[in-house]
């Protein structure tokens, strides 16, 4: 099977991560696994030779280039790559080798299924809407309705898309986390010594992309008005269009010079170590389609505080590891307020959170369910031959 996907940015989650652990995940459970990536000049292409690594078949394409990233190279190799493909999963949607993917693809009668990644959410389409809507109605409503399943990642992303009215049945499979590194954390106190001045205090952690739409304004004025002065926030994560600038002086603004800590990327067993040592986990996106952080953080024992707009809310709240708010500062503060305030309310939810991930959320388990759902789409497709000989619905543009 081939994977499809505009790029492998892996050290800020989202769509590459997501691919790059199912994809090891699925190649250790037995498949034939390859995975095709575009990249702009000057990409880090690490991430594809962690998946050779692991038995994986990366290729590499580009360079690309905006707008849609497109480049010549996209077109021969998938191609070539489609000759040993008996099924095509395609990830995001946005960009050319998305297009001329699932394009082939049906040329050849080869099945797809795409994987919106939260792409199809309100939210996003919001961002940058004219564009979008110009998209979806030339190329990419087409390319939806000929895929023989969208894959969301939880029940709330589908139902976020149903506006739409796309065609295609739609499949729902979590993503996972590769929990190896959270079978023996590191002793508690280990990122604490880090960061001294942490010492015994109450320690929230933020850990993602410093960006607009991970909620950090609705944090820094939250955590201004949490009861317990004597906590202290750590946000750690790499800095997106500068936006760290700004939450800087959101931190001066509030007064909050020495009750925050920020820096940059934490990865490997600092990482753990940063969920190990905190009390309390906090994420409250305006938008996350799944929000892998938030099993990882679970992963470590540490609850979590997330918004309403994080698509897996009901999956926290039915386990009882973690609180729900909606995107409001006086509603966020009093939720930190009651988790810090609440030793025991944390021990039971931390109890719980290790069996819930390893229950949900293995990777492992995960990618045996995706050879059954694979089987079933190949089957479906070789069932209905009208697939195979029909032109396909998808045209080309050109886009200025």
């Amino acid at each position: 099977m081939l994977h499809v996907i505009s790029g492998l940015d892996v050290p800020t989650g989202g769509p590459g991560a997501a691919l790059v652990g199912l994809a090891k995940a699925q190649a250790q459970a037995g498949l034939d696994v390859s995975v095709a990536t575009t990249y702009p000049a000057g990409a880090d292409l690490s991430p594809a030779q962690v998946l050779r690594d692991h038995g994986v078949k990366a290729h590499t394409i580009g360079p690309v280039h905006w707008p849609l990233q497109r480049g010549p190279h996209i077109a021969p190799a998938l191609e070539t790559l489609l000759n040993d493909a008996e099924i095509v999963h395609i990830h995001a949607l946005w960009e050319e080798v998305q297009h001329q993917a699932a394009v082939r693809a049906l040329r050849r009668g080869i099945p797809y299924l795409i994987t919106p990644h939260g792409m199809l959410d309100p939210w996003s389409l919001s961002q940058g809407w004219l564009k979008k809507r110009i998209y979806l109605a030339l190329r990419l409503r087409k390319v939806l309705n000929s895929a023989s399943a969208i894959h969301y990642t939880a029940d709330t992303e589908r139902d976020l898309a149903a506006p739409l009215k796309l065609r295609p049945r739609p499949l729902i499979e979590p993503n996972g986390v590769d929990l190896a590194e959270f079978e023996n954390l590191p002793p508690k106190g280990e990122f604490r010594k880090l960061h001294p001045q942490i010492g015994d205090r109450p320690m929230l952690l933020f850990l993602g992309r410093i960006h607009p739409k991970k909620g950090l304004d609705l944090l820094i004025a939250s955590f201004a008005m949490v009861k317990r002065s004597g906590a202290l926030l750590v946000i750690a994560g790499p800095d997106y269009w500068g936006y760290g600038e700004v939450i800087k002086a959101l931190v001066k603004r509030h007064g909050l010079e020495q009750r925050v800590i920020i820096r940059g990327p934490v990865v490997g067993r600092t990482r753990v170590a940063a969920f190990t040592d905190a009390d309390l986990f906090v994420l409250p996106s305006y938008q996350e389609n799944f929000g892998i952080v938030v099993i990882e953080a679970l992963a470590a024992g540490t609850p979590v505080v997330i918004s309403d707009q994080v698509n897996i809310h009901q999956q926290i709240s039915s386990a009882g590891v973690g609180g729900i708010v909606p995107t409001d500062t006086v509603r966020l503060a009093d939720e930190i307020d009651r988790w810090l305030g609440n030793e025991v309310m944390r021990r039971e939810a931390a109890g719980k959170a290790r069996p819930f991930v390893w229950q949900h959320y293995d990777w492992r388990k995960i990618a045996r369910r995706w050879i059954e759902h694979y089987q079933e789409i190949v089957a479906m497709n070789s069932r209905d031959s009208r697939k195979v000989q029909r032109e396909p619905e998808c045209r080309d543009f050109i886009f200025p």
